[in-house]
């Protein structure tokens, strides 16, 4: 573990901050010609709503970029040789860059893939637990919204269970947090049973 000094650490987290600020989703769709993503379906840059815009394979493809770009911060951090609480600023970074992207008046997505990303490149060990989460929620309930939320909260709890410093669980636990509040809508259509399940209903926008 290689200790940063803190104005290089600076550097990173602003780095990490406009990789997670890309807006593949708007940047894809408009590609292909399908306009602004934002004035369609859910309205939202995931890519949930980029599949209704732009088709499947262009969701697939948002999805891995989104992806990549928070895993991509993280995993050269770690090779560097940085320690678990610089990796997790750089991780909340990349969230907070997707979530609240300067090109877009600070108006993004809902940061769930690109956690997912940063979570894969921190511990790889993390992402089976919170997929498995994931899929047993989406199978018993068919709330994409609900699996991501429980999703999110298991790589904290994943985590805790390791013994992770303070330090690290409290930035972790500030990423899921706005992964949660991000889904606050979906939460509210949740609890009013307004929500559209993934399958025998309406489609519901989850990612971004």
């Amino acid at each position: 573990m290689i200790p940063v000094p803190l104005p290089t650490l600076v550097l990173w987290c602003l780095g990490a901050f406009l990789c997670g600020s890309i807006p593949f989703g708007l940047l894809l769709v408009k590609l292909a010609g399908k306009g602004d993503v934002r004035a369609h379906g859910s309205g939202n840059i995931g890519a949930t709503n980029v599949s209704r815009v732009g088709g499947k394979a262009l969701g697939v493809v948002t999805l891995l970029l989104d992806i990549l770009k928070g895993f991509l911060p993280v995993f050269i951090g770690k090779q560097l040789g940085m320690g678990d609480s610089a990796l997790s600023l750089l991780a909340l970074s990349a969230v907070l860059g997707h979530v609240f992207t300067p090109w877009l008046k600070f108006q993004g997505g809902k940061g769930v893939a690109t956690a997912l990303g940063v979570a894969l490149a921190f511990r790889a060990a993390m992402v089976l637990p919170a997929l498995g989460t994931f899929i047993v929620v989406l199978l018993a309930f068919r709330y994409v919204s609900l699996g991501s939320v429980m999703a999110a909260l298991s790589l904290l709890i994943v985590l805790l269970l390791k013994g992770a410093p303070p330090v690290v669980l409290l930035l972790w636990a500030v990423l899921v947090s706005l992964v949660i509040a991000k889904h606050h809508e979906n939460l509210r259509r949740l609890l009013k049973g307004t929500e559209s399940p993934l399958w025998g209903g309406g489609k519901e926008d989850a990612h971004g």
